[in-house]
């Protein structure tokens, strides 16, 4: 075994048995090189094991950059709670409402553009495939950690109708101020496959290069005309996608069932 396997072992063993905690910084690279008795390389070399096994990422916490340990096991994802026609009325969008049902603390980072769309999502807008469209997009963190991209395409004329052609978030969702504008989504279609993270993707969500991703796409609709493209991309061997269909008290039962289910 090479020194640098022997020190991702050893850290990946004691993330395991919670010596390092989620969101924590492990120690710096002097640190580990007195440790082990190892050049800066081959300490850099295990800690790059430890981020393609999924241990850690690199970040800002705790006022300074390093190495932080990330989240283990799956979270579960609610893919559908937003266009949920009983979905429980509040000022928070989708991903902070699920965010808080996993116990976890949401933080966004909000873009607005306005460019001509990648020509895969021109074709589900069926616009025209030259005319730029206003795009929001969203860093989405857990708990500090980065967790998802939401990035979602609009007709320009309709963003600007509903004052989606703003600078900022809203809070309650684009969704709802669609149903309030009069252009209520009353179907959708969403797309569900795997793909890698290009090195974009990979620079945002703190991961290396050809991670798995899962991969979202959600083209919605009124009864007159496409309202929105949305894609997302989420951490692959992270999550977990859920889908509730059908009446609230009767999925409150299935829930009830799934606490010895959530580590499988």
């Amino acid at each position: 075994m090479h020194t640098y396997e022997r020190i991702a072992q050893v850290l990946a063993a004691e993330i395991d048995d919670g010596t390092w905690q989620p969101g924590e910084l492990l120690p710096r690279i002097p640190e580990l090189e007195k440790r082990f008795n190892a050049s800066r390389i081959t300490v850099r070399q295990g800690i790059e094991q430890l981020a393609n096994r999924g241990y850690v990422y690199t970040g800002y916490t705790q006022g300074r950059r390093g190495t932080i340990v990330r989240q283990r096991g799956r979270t579960d994802i609610y893919a559908n709670m937003a266009i949920r026609a009983d979905r429980r009325a509040s000022g928070e969008d989708a991903f902070t409402e699920i965010a808080h049902r996993a116990g976890r603390n949401p933080k966004k980072v909000f873009e607005r553009r306005v460019e001509i769309p990648p020509a895969d999502i021109a074709a589900r807008l069926g616009g025209d495939p030259t005319q730029p469209v206003i795009v929001r997009e969203i860093r989405q963190m857990l708990n500090d950690e980065p967790w998802s991209i939401e990035t979602s395409y609009y007709p320009r004329d309709l963003a600007e109708e509903v004052g989606l052609d703003v600078e900022h978030d809203l809070p309650q969702g684009t969704i709802r101020a669609l149903k309030t504008a009069g252009h209520e989504e009353i179907a959708h279609l969403d797309e569900v496959f795997d793909d890698t993270a290009d090195a974009d993707e990979a620079q945002v969500l703190a991961i290396p290069v050809g991670s798995p991703l899962i991969v979202q796409i959600r083209t919605a609709a009124t009864k007159k005309r496409i309202t929105r493209v949305t894609k997302y991309l989420r951490l692959g061997q992270r999550n977990r996608l859920l889908w509730e269909q059908g009446d609230r008290s009767a999925l409150d039962i299935i829930e009830s069932t799934r606490k010895d289910t959530k580590e499988l």
